[in-house]
């Protein structure tokens, strides 16, 4: 293990013991054994229920000057063991579907870098979810019966698939994802247009391959 991975999760813990499992923290008494990650770090919190975990949540995102939302909590086999992912861009947790990564990784492979903050992995899931949402979008357009709460979801995935990758990547990759799948200006939630400056046109011009 090299000295600044070391370092890294030596400073998670300082910051755990100060602020969160001090005698006057949210979970006195407790531990944490941290694992850095891509996107932030999880780890198993010993010592108390998950419950009582859950309400410091918003405690544990103030220590370590996090996103709201940023911290996704897990229940183990022993209720006394809980293990805890944390996201540091925003909209991280909702992006992933408030579900955490394998550790394989696989989901952190570069095969081809657009930017010096995406994936090719990156790419191609919020290209799914483009596509996805088109699909109900255009369903409700044409008065087939829709299902509305995936609609909603559907939307909510792909805006905070959006909103993540314009953290790390320029509005003009974001914009010819979706010109070549195809969404239109009306489809998407104004303020999300204005952000990557979408074409008004009908038909917006595909951009050509770089």
């Amino acid at each position: 293990m090299s000295d600044s991975y070391q370092r890294m999760c030596d400073d998670l813990r300082a910051v755990w013991d100060y602020a969160i499992a001090a005698e006057d923290g949210p979970l006195p008494g407790t531990s944490l054994d941290p694992l850095v990650t891509p996107q932030g770090w999880c780890g198993h919190i010993h010592g108390r229920h998950s419950s009582k975990v859950m309400a410091a949540v918003r405690q544990i995102e103030e220590a370590y000057e996090l996103p709201r939302n940023s911290v996704v909590i897990r229940t183990l086999d022993d209720d006394q063991d809980v293990f805890i992912w944390v996201y540091t861009t925003p909209s991280g947790a909702d992006y992933h579907l408030k579900w955490p990564h394998p550790l394989d990784g696989t989901e952190f492979v570069d095969i081809h870098r657009e930017s010096a903050g995406t994936t090719l992995l990156d790419l191609v899931k919020v290209t799914a979810w483009a596509r996805a949402y088109k699909e109900s979008w255009h369903d409700m357009r044409s008065k087939r019966p829709v299902d509305v709460d995936r609609f909603a979801r559907r939307l909510g995935r792909l805006r905070a698939g959006i909103v993540d990758l314009l953290a790390r990547t320029s509005p003009q990759q974001v914009r010819e994802l979706l010109v070549r799948v195809g969404i239109d200006r009306d489809s998407l939630p104004h303020d999300l247009a204005e952000a990557i400056d979408y074409p008004l046109d009908r038909d917006p011009t595909i951009p050509i391959p770089r």
